[in-house]
């Protein structure tokens, strides 16, 4: 049986050949484009969270206004829990007695070196604060990253006794981002 060419123009008007996405005939173009969209959400996320924030930017003032309310009406025994956000996620429990550190858990595990226990007190935490703001200074050199850098932090702090009740570092173009939350403080008379 031979084929007629009015029957090779109709098999051929039957399977016509698919067309190509624009996607695949552009894909330097739609991987553009798909970048700068994912950018703008990413953008767009950060300033919705930030304006969302409950706790305010972070200032010198504010700081040294806490470590102040602290030293004057700080108790010397507190339970503390601490929830960390940011690459090393986690919950920290510590107890102080006599304005020492004398328990830590870190997902409840303690810690083999007793030294990092200091950092989850309430004057650790300062101190922690105090060395971000001082990197926040020239974040460029602190970071090694790029001229213009930029850092931005935010702090809550209780109004009574100071203790810091939440932390926030974000630095800008980079992936260094610190978060934690103080959920639980609870004062603890020491003459039991």
């Amino acid at each position: 049986m031979h084929s007629t060419p009015e029957h090779e123009s109709s098999v051929q008007a039957k399977s016509p050949t698919p067309a190509r996405s624009w996607r695949r005939r552009h894909p330097l173009t739609y991987g553009i484009i798909v970048g700068l969209f994912g950018a703008m959400l990413v953008s767009i996320g950060f300033l919705i969270v930030s304006m969302l924030r409950r706790a305010p930017q972070l200032t010198r003032a504010d700081y040294e206004a806490a470590v102040a309310r602290w030293e004057s009406a700080g108790p010397h025994g507190y339970d503390l829990d601490v929830e960390l956000g940011g690459r090393r996620p986690g919950k920290i429990h510590v107890e102080v007695r006599a304005g020492e550190a004398t328990h830590m858990t870190r997902d409840g595990v303690v810690p083999k070196q007793k030294r990092t226990w200091y950092y989850w007190s309430v004057p650790g935490m300062f101190d922690t604060i105090e060395q971000e703001l001082d990197l926040a200074e020239d974040p460029a050199a602190s970071y090694k990253l790029p001229a213009g850098a930029q850092v931005a932090m935010w702090a809550e702090f209780d109004p009574k006794v100071g203790y810091p009740r939440r932390f926030d570092r974000v630095v800008l173009g980079a992936d260094l981002e610190v978060h934690w939350k103080v959920t639980d403080f609870r004062v603890v008379d020491e003459k039991k």
